[in-house]
């Protein structure tokens, strides 16, 4: 069997360019359409309710069946001897987590208002935490596989960047957290299509690897 024939591959590729793309556009074009925040101050979590916030979370939503299914098919696509089941569980678990870090935005206002901001917090640095090491990790294992270390130049760097922006915003509290935040963002955004055009690259190509 061809690994490049895998069913898994392609569709996780044109899923996960949609969901950058869907993203990317919406959650910046909120940045400008709510002219009630301080885009610099405050987390991208506050443009899920208010205004245009149903569409900030079906964004949410998407990426995270998108990196569901980019977690299979990431693993199918590289070469059996540099396939990851860690690698595949650090991306499904962002993509089951991000759903809650949606919804749980929905419940200011009512009397489970702590509980949600305790797990949306939880969910959300698990969230920033799993996709940093799994992209690490991914690019790691795609600079040894034949078929996709072609943009091994980009992925690692870019990779290694989004590590240094989260954890520096995570000592470094005086830099302003909105900026921050959505920075790492954008870095994890840019991952993901150079990702996702790795995949549809690996679509193209067969050889024995099964």
């Amino acid at each position: 069997m061809h690994q490049g024939t895998s069913p898994a591959i392609r569709p996780a590729a044109h899923l996960m360019t949609l969901a950058v793309i869907a993203f990317a556009t919406v959650c910046g074009a909120a940045q400008f359409w709510r002219t009630d925040l301080n885009p610099i101050a405050v987390p991208l979590s506050i443009y899920l309710t208010g205004p245009g916030g149903a569409y900030v979370r079906m964004t949410y939503y998407l990426m995270g069946v998108a990196l569901i299914f980019f977690a299979v098919g990431s693993y199918r696509a590289t070469a059996a001897p540099l396939r990851s089941g860690l690698a595949l569980v650090l991306f499904t678990v962002p993509g089951l987590l991000l759903p809650v870090v949606a919804a749980t935005e929905l419940f200011k206002g009512t009397p489970y208002e702590s509980l949600c901001a305790l797990i949306h917090g939880l969910a959300a640095q698990c969230t920033f935490l799993t996709l940093s090491f799994g992209m690490l990790l991914l690019s790691s294992r795609w600079r040894r596989d034949l078929r996709l270390r072609a943009g091994r130049h980009l992925g690692a760097p870019l990779a290694w960047l989004a590590t240094a922006v989260l954890w520096l915003q995570a000592f470094v509290h005086t830099l302003p957290h909105g900026l921050m935040q959505k920075l790492l963002i954008a870095l994890i955004l840019l991952w993901l299509a150079w990702a996702a055009r790795q995949l549809l690259r690996a679509a193209r190509q067969r050889y024995a690897g099964i």
